[in-house]
């Protein structure tokens, strides 16, 4: 299930904006996932349900909108991770503000934390199957939590590591991004 519907977004959703290097605390080595961005997941979209969103779709397959992206590519422009130093939910949570603050995390998420959370999805996606869209697509409105409904959501801010991005990956409309830091702009 997830060749076919990792082939399917591949057909459709054109050239991703960029690759990352992904894994949870359970795998060994490192994949390389591809990260697509569209307009109708930006915060500014119309569209109920997708506006200000990233999904995993399959294991080496998220979606994001073109802000997220912009914002993601200036955050590992300051600050890279890498596969020695990934990236990782501060204390295994986007939104329990005394983790966070416990682990000395800022109050809200980065986007390359939100991005370690999607990775989390991609492991569960891998060991899920053709499980993995309705069983944890059916409870991931509900956010983290102390439920057992959240426990998905949970699980991906616990396990999920960015290990940055693939060089040489970024697509042209964000190279503009990459040539106005190097140019100084």
């Amino acid at each position: 299930m997830n060749w076919l519907v990792t082939a399917w977004l591949r057909r459709f959703g054109g050239t991703p904006c960029f690759r990352v290097y992904g894994k949870t605390h359970s795998e060994a080595s490192w994949r390389e996932i591809e990260v697509y961005a569209t307009h109708r997941r930006d915060m500014d979209s119309r569209w109920p349900f997708l506006s200000g969103s990233c999904t995993t779709w399959s294991d080496c397959v998220v979606s994001v909108g073109w802000d997220f992206a912009e914002d993601l590519l200036r955050e590992q422009i300051e600050n890279p991770a890498s596969r020695e130093h990934p990236v990782v939910v501060a204390g295994g949570r986007l939104r329990d503000l005394t983790l966070r603050l416990a682990s000395g995390a800022s109050s809200v998420a980065s986007a390359s934390e939100i991005l370690a959370h999607e990775i989390g999805h991609t492991g569960q996606a891998r060991r899920l199957g053709v499980a993995y869209l309705p069983l944890v697509g059916s409870v991931t409105l509900f956010r983290e939590g102390p439920n057992w409904w959240n426990h998905f959501e949970n699980d991906a801010s616990e396990s999920g590591q960015f290990g940055g991005i693939v060089p040489g990956s970024v697509c042209p409309r964000l190279q503009h991004l990459l040539k106005q830091h190097r140019d100084g702009s």
